[in-house]
């Protein structure tokens, strides 16, 4: 049936938030937030059933774009503790369609919020458990044609935000009279509705864990420990297994890269030295020439040892051309040329590996292995479980140093690196939440 939840927060700096981050995970929406350039990518995110920006008739056009709005509103505060946002989170009747909800939503934010002349950026969540809501949020300053201006401080009244409470309610109850909807909700509390009945409190883990039937555990084979241990360590070698080919993949790219870029430092190289080879060659051509304009009867000796000086100096330079580049300076255009050419074919051949499939596997697993830990620490056996878990990993970990040493005794050099690479990767993932594996 329909419950009353209609709270209000604040979205400020000083807690580290940005109304750009919270509108963006409310959305599902990838958005940057051009004050400090931090990119929100929310774009995974799943029970978003509806976002809409509604504006006071006033207000600029281009504020009906979400990542515009917000923007604007961290580049105009500019104090480290300034409030950005203010957040209305209500809870949808589930007798409501979403088609329903949407409009009640709308008709709630014109009465309180645009009509009085603020921005709203509202999102409708439900992830089909019971608990469909609204979270809307709220521009702080009046807005004109122009953009915003100063601050409205009358928005922060208490007997406002009772008026937003209590409005939320009789919205909600006139839409169910009309439907023929029996429930109603009220906003006052228990003691002001003249009721008797205690308030109820949020149920931890320690409750559930009193209430959890040992007989169940006994019964079913899939609930005891062994069984809830390897299927957790399976779900750990999932892990470790996807991790693992996404450092391959990484570290081919890696090594394809290097490869190209050693291509560039030739080519450079070639370049470079060709250029000092062709400065050499035209001062001993120099050379000549100026000793074959000297008289007959002039002295020749300073300018031979010259000669035989630059002679000596450009064959050695040869040499050294040739054992660097194998060719000889004046192959050097046609060397250039090829290397030119593979470098291009490798760059045509080299993808930029996409890893966004298997980051997605990665989280579900997470997510799923997050479950299961909790699970296992509400349980009267759940010491029984982190033991087989840790007795698995003893000798995981044991058989994973041993397989190490013996396949890094003989391998070369490039090899030896790019297992190290992978190593590294592995003992990163080692601590898969505080689970050591």
């Amino acid at each position: 049936m329909a419950i009353y939840h209609c709270s209000v927060k604040i979205i400020g700096r000083s807690s580290g938030r940005s109304s750009v981050a919270a509108s963006a995970y409310r959305a599902g929406e990838k958005m940057t937030n051009e004050r400090d350039g931090i990119t929100h990518d929310y774009t995974r995110k799943s029970g978003v059933a509806h976002s809409e920006i509604m504006l006071p008739s006033h207000a600029p056009a281009d504020y009906q774009d979400r990542a515009t709005l917000w923007n604007v509103i961290e580049k105009i505060e500019r104090r480290g503790d300034s409030q950005t946002a203010r957040e209305v989170e209500v809870a949808l009747p589930i007798e409501f369609s979403l088609e329903a909800n949407i409009q009640v939503v709308r008709e709630y934010i014109d009465d309180n919020f645009t009509s009085r002349g603020m921005c709203a950026d509202f999102f409708i969540h439900d992830t089909q458990n019971g608990n469909p809501h609204a979270h809307i949020m709220l521009t702080m300053r009046d807005v004109s044609p122009s953009g915003f201006e100063k601050k409205n401080r009358d928005w922060n009244n208490k007997a406002q935000l009772e008026g937003w409470r209590e409005n939320w309610a009789d919205i909600c109850n006139r839409v169910l009279e009309d439907k023929g909807e029996k429930a109603r909700i009220d906003h006052r509390s228990l003691e002001d509705q003249g009721l008797e009945r205690q308030p109820t409190i949020h149920v931890g883990r320690s409750v559930v864990k009193e209430m959890w039937n040992e007989e169940i555990i006994k019964a079913n084979e899939i609930y005891k420990p062994q069984a809830v241990a390897e299927y957790m360590n399976e779900l750990n070698e999932g892990y470790s297994i996807i991790r693992n080919h996404i450092s391959d993949v990484r570290a081919e790219d890696i090594q394809c890269q290097r490869e190209l870029t050693k291509m560039e430092s030739d080519i450079k190289s070639i370049q470079q030295r060709t250029e000092d080879m062709r400065k050499l060659n035209n001062n001993l051509q120099q050379a000549y020439t100026q000793r074959d304009s000297m008289g007959r009867f002039q002295r020749k000796r300073d300018i031979n040892a010259d000669i035989e000086r630059l002679e000596d100096t450009y064959k050695r330079a040869c040499d050294y051309y040739e054992r660097s580049f194998g060719v000889l300076p004046h192959e050097a255009p046609q060397r250039i040329e090829q290397l030119s050419q593979e470098y291009k074919k490798a760059h045509a051949l080299r993808q930029t590996p996409d890893t966004s499939r298997y980051d997605k596997t990665m989280r579900e697993i997470e997510m799923e292995y997050k479950r299961q830990r909790l699970l296992a620490e509400i349980r009267p056996d759940g010491r029984e479980i982190f033991q087989s878990l840790d007795r698995a990993d003893v000798r995981l970990h044991r058989i994973t140093n041993d397989d190490y040493r013996e396949v890094m005794r003989d391998v070369r050099p490039r090899q030896a690196e790019l297992l190290q690479l992978r190593r590294n990767s592995q003992e990163q993932q080692r601590y898969f939440y505080d689970y050591v594996r």
